[in-house]
């Protein structure tokens, strides 16, 4: 049985984890591993990870930029889960019109954004 301490393990290695991948991505795609990762801790957990942690690295004026464009991208993961689902597009055509739409994230953002929209709309 997990006891309380166990999950809060579990809860430290996952923010710690995400925090290192946002500090060693791009900007967009660090922006994006916060929100993913806030997004869908948000129900187990305390307050996720804040971008401030990007602070050091990009001037706020990109760290803007980014609170702007990575949550745009994850909201249009349930579209994209859902066209793959009904099979509407192929996988790449999917990723594609995300590429599209939001330009700048790397193919694995994309790939996570479909993923978790799958997961969403099932």
């Amino acid at each position: 049985m997990i006891d309380e301490q166990d999950v809060e393990q579990l809860r430290t290695a996952a923010r710690a984890k995400v925090v290192t991948e946002a500090r060693n991505a791009k900007l967009l795609d660090a922006a994006f591993a916060i929100i993913s990762h806030n997004s869908s801790h948000q129900r187990f957990g305390p307050l996720g990870e804040d971008l401030r942690v990007l602070r050091d690295r990009f001037s706020e004026v990109q760290n803007d930029d980014a609170r702007r464009r990575a949550p745009a991208l994850f909201q249009d993961a349930f579209q994209a889960g859902e066209d793959a689902l009904a099979q509407r597009f192929s996988h790449p055509e999917i990723v594609d019109k995300l590429r599209q739409r939001h330009p700048g994230f790397s193919d694995k953002c994309y790939q996570d954004t479909v993923r978790q929209g799958c997961f969403l709309a099932r």
